[in-house]
């Protein structure tokens, strides 16, 4: 994976957000023993719809808060696809895109997989749908995105490799080609009618031979 995007990555992969939040802008992780990993939606740009969802264009800051302050962090530029059916989180490197793929409902995920997830959770509930949802949905993921309508069938949370972020985005089919009505078969033109020769002066009754 390139270093930029797994660095993005990787630092969204921390534990479950904590309770206490000294600021209502800042979504936090869980604190560890070097301190809290929180960051702050900068800017939600929507780029492309789809038929499953809105792809949106973000810029994320990210801090990292202990017992020495608050240390400022870059701004990560990103994307998320707000859907109820296939949300994702996606961060994008030169040549390719790593999407995270959030499954609300999932059998599979372990408690470890559910509590590395949850700051990928925050983020994208924090896009979609505000910061209270986002902390709403970190700490009842499942109960969350069903009152929200979510549909999400995968069993279990997946990292996949995507060419371009747009992707990721549904496309309705283009509609059939209207083809314009064929013209009727035109009639046969009808024969041309024979006409009779008058009498002239040249044409004389029979009988009416003239004798030499």
């Amino acid at each position: 994976m390139l270093v930029r995007t797994a660095a993005l990555l990787t630092l969204l992969a921390g534990p479950v957000a904590a309770q206490d939040y000294n600021r209502a802008d800042l979504i936090r992780g869980l604190c560890q023993k070097d301190g809290c990993d929180e960051f702050q939606v900068l800017r939600v740009e929507p780029m492309l719809t789809g038929t499953t969802g809105v792809l949106k264009r973000t810029q994320v800051k990210t801090f990292h808060a202990s017992y020495g302050g608050r240390a400022e962090r870059e701004a990560e530029n990103g994307y998320v696809y707000c859907s109820p059916t296939k949300p994702a989180v996606m961060a994008q490197g030169k040549s390719r895109t790593a999407a995270f793929m959030l499954a609300p409902f999932a059998t599979e995920d372990t408690s470890e997989t559910v509590r590395k997830n949850a700051n990928f959770v925050a983020m994208y509930f924090a896009i979609c749908h505000g910061p209270d949802v986002a902390r709403r949905a970190v700490h009842d993921l499942r109960g969350t995105a069903s009152a929200l309508g979510y549909r999400v069938t995968a069993t279990a949370s997946r990292m996949v490799e995507l060419k371009t972020p747009e992707e990721i985005v549904d496309r309705a089919a283009a509609p059939p080609v209207a083809q314009a009505p064929r013209p009727a078969p035109a009639a046969p033109a009808a024969p041309p009618r024979r006409q009779e020769a008058s009498p002239g002066p040249d044409l004389l009754p029979p009988g009416e031979i003239p004798e030499d």
